[in-house]
């Protein structure tokens, strides 16, 4: 179940059980990556990607089924963010739960956890900032994610 944790300069989403093939692929956990994904890609500073990625790139119905434009999508985004901008970031069409929350990297390479990224990019490409609860207030923020932030806005009080 998708969920909102607590960072060292703010929040950020993340997938409880993990997406992508051969993982359990939840709702809410498909619905997070989806909507996230979508910010990445359909961002005006992202036509470059949108060019270079074709029909990966297009926007994903945010219905929280995993399926193949789904995993293309996750597959470009981990592309382009390793092309793009030389991130560190394993290329396996998956997005896994963090297995520790106050580690952002995995693996012997230590590289960032593909959800972290697609937290990275929302902020910085929607609000200059790393506090991803305010996603919250667009007006695309899917339904289905409000229960998530209304937990985690619950325990800061």
């Amino acid at each position: 179940m998708a969920k909102v944790i607590e960072i060292l300069d703010g929040s950020m989403f993340t997938v409880g059980l993990g997406v992508g093939t051969g993982r359990a692929n939840n709702l809410d956990d498909v619905t997070l990556v989806q909507y996230l994904l979508n910010l990445y890609f359909q961002h005006p500073q992202q036509a470059r990607v949108r060019e270079l990625g074709g029909a990966a790139s297009k926007a994903l119905a945010v219905d929280g089924l995993f399926g193949p434009k789904t995993r293309k999508s996750i597959e470009l985004f981990q592309a382009a963010i390793i092309t793009m901008d030389n991130a560190r970031v394993a290329m396996d069409g998956r997005v896994d739960r963090l297995r520790d929350q106050s580690r952002m990297m995995t693996g012997a390479r230590q590289d960032f956890y593909t959800i972290f990224e697609l937290n990275s990019y929302a902020c910085k490409l929607n609000f200059n900032h790393h506090d991803a609860i305010e996603l919250r207030r667009r007006s695309d923020f899917p339904p289905r994610l409000t229960p998530a932030a209304s937990r985690y806005l619950a325990g800061r009080r």
